[in-house]
């Protein structure tokens, strides 16, 4: 269940909310973390707290969606009036996929504890694969078609199937994602795009050295 419609001046103490679970997760896990100690972090009453969720499965996916939220932010193309080609638009979104890494990383242990917490509840698991369904579909469907208007106008070699190495470059940021919560070293965002860089130029690029999507 998503948290309750709101008045926009409730965001503040939302975000204490959301915040404060996140750092109470941290310290002492999400099966340890009560709502009446998320409410005292957040300076709320108890009753406002329960105003925004009725349970705790709605506030840890609340947290974890929040997340992905931001990621989906961190994502939006930058205004530009000029046409922007294939291979910087591919870059563009690589770039930006490097630093969903690092946004989230730092909550990707909490985010594992919360998924045992909400896969036990229905809605709320339907809701959260609902979302991270639409979350990967989006991304892979922006690679995709700046792979396949670059083979259309030959920067990228023609014969490369453009789904399967969309699966790669997705399945290369969620084992980071992975790896992050016990290994610091894959939180680098330097790392992913260096996979991502070896990927493609192993794969399909056609443009000169050192032209955007190499670096």
């Amino acid at each position: 269940m998503s948290p309750r419609r709101l008045d926009p001046s409730a965001s503040e103490k939302l975000r204490r909310i959301l915040d404060a679970a996140h750092e109470l997760c941290s310290r002492c896990g999400v099966e340890g973390a009560r709502m009446d100690e998320v409410a005292a972090l957040a300076q709320v009453s108890k009753g406002t707290l329960y105003n925004f969720f009725e349970s705790k499965h709605d506030l840890f996916l609340a947290s974890m969606i929040d997340s992905y939220e931001e990621s989906l932010r961190i994502l939006e193309p930058a205004d530009d009036d000029g046409a922007v080609g294939p291979v910087a638009e591919l870059d563009r979104i690589l770039e930006g996929m490097a630093r969903v890494l690092e946004a989230m990383a730092p909550r990707m242990t909490v985010h594992y504890q919360a998924w045992g917490v909400v896969a036990g509840n229905d809605q709320a698991r339907a809701r959260l694969y609902g979302f991270l369904f639409d979350f990967f579909n989006q991304r892979s469907n922006d690679i995709v078609a700046a792979i396949r208007e670059g083979q259309r106008n030959g920067a990228f070699a023609p014969d490369v199937d453009a789904e399967a190495v969309t699966d790669g470059i997705m399945a290369l940021l969620g084992g980071f994602l992975y790896r992050s919560a016990f290994d610091p070293a894959y939180s680098d965002p330097a790392r992913l795009r260096a996979c991502f860089t070896a990927l493609l130029r192993s794969t399909f690029y056609l443009a000169p050295e050192g032209e955007a999507g190499h670096g």
